[in-house]
């Protein structure tokens, strides 16, 4: 076979590329059941923005101005790659079939690394701060006497204790978000084709590659209740009860209502019992059938 040529290269990049297009839209994106994105435009996001959690009240005076937290969530964006070699030899031998089975993979992985990062926060998020300081699911968040911040901070709870897998329930039907995706660039699709590149000099292969950049971001914390305790009817009702009480600061109350519960494989028969079965196993009704939304991932 005669030498390689650009306008190979070219072609096999275009397929490469519709492959790994094609594989984007294979893996549903469960993340956004859950998370909202969040652009951004440099290296790094602060989330001073967090700390106000608004609502009307009436107007006496002058309107309230409530200030920013000072200790700014700051969230840096992180940069993912995944890179396919393709042989230069197998280009000679017109031998490059497989190639588009593992473009397409990749761009599935892109769409399964935005999930990744959305539950694996979910799953972190008892020994991860947000940006009141705290751990994400923690028993001692602040909220304050004052409707502007100000005041004695009384201590409110979003988690139960356990050794368990962990579950989460979420309120994920209001402005505010319990997870954002902070996305500074999207998935994107890099090829070496030169006839004269480097790679090829040295290693003998033209290389191909996504790249992504960003991060999941630890949203509103009474939006979420993270247990690590049996995922029981009891349980489940507690963690159901105490996200509806969830106050802002001053004490109004923010209208939470849970509408979705989050668990991996471990909880799912658990999970599948409480809220997918029409009867109890006394074989009573059960008030809980259909209650909130399930999702079972394979990330958390």
């Amino acid at each position: 076979m005669p030498a390689i040529t650009q306008a190979q290269l070219d072609q096999l990049k275009t397929t490469l590329i519709a492959r790994w297009n094609s594989g984007l839209k294979l893996s549903p994106e469960d993340w956004r059941k859950i998370a909202k994105v969040v652009v951004s435009n440099g290296k790094s996001n602060t989330y001073e923005w967090l700390s106000q959690f608004p609502a009307f009240r009436e107007w006496v005076g002058s309107r309230l101005h409530k200030k920013f937290k000072e200790n700014g969530y700051i969230v840096i964006n992180r940069k993912f790659e995944c890179t396919v070699d393709v042989q230069r030899t197998d280009i000679e031998d017109d031998s490059i079939g497989q190639y588009g089975t593992i473009a397409e993979s990749a761009g599935q992985s892109a769409t399964d690394l935005k999930n990744d990062l959305v539950y694996q926060a979910l799953a972190a998020g008892f020994s991860s701060p947000c940006y009141d300081g705290q751990f994400f699911f923690d028993t001692d968040h602040p909220v304050y006497a004052n409707e502007d911040g100000s005041g004695a901070a009384a201590t409110v709870s979003n988690m139960q204790d356990g050794t368990g897998a962990p579950w989460v329930l979420l309120c994920t039907k209001r402005a505010a978000a319990p997870i954002y995706l902070q996305e500074r660039m999207p998935a994107q699709f890099d090829s070496l084709t030169s006839t004269q590149n480097q790679t090829v000099f040295d290693l003998d292969v033209y290389s191909f590659g996504g790249r992504w950049r960003g991060e999941a971001v630890y949203g509103f914390w009474q939006c979420a209740f993270g247990s690590k305790a049996a995922l029981t009817a009891d349980n489940f009702n507690a963690a159901y009860a105490a996200m509806m009480k969830f106050s802002a600061d001053g004490g109004k109350k923010l209208g939470i209502v849970p509408d979705t519960l989050v668990c991996g494989p471990d909880n799912m028969a658990d999970a599948e019992a409480l809220l997918k079965a029409a009867q109890n196993a006394a074989g009573a009704s059960n008030t809980n059938y259909n209650k909130v939304g399930l999702v079972v991932t394979p990330f958390m």
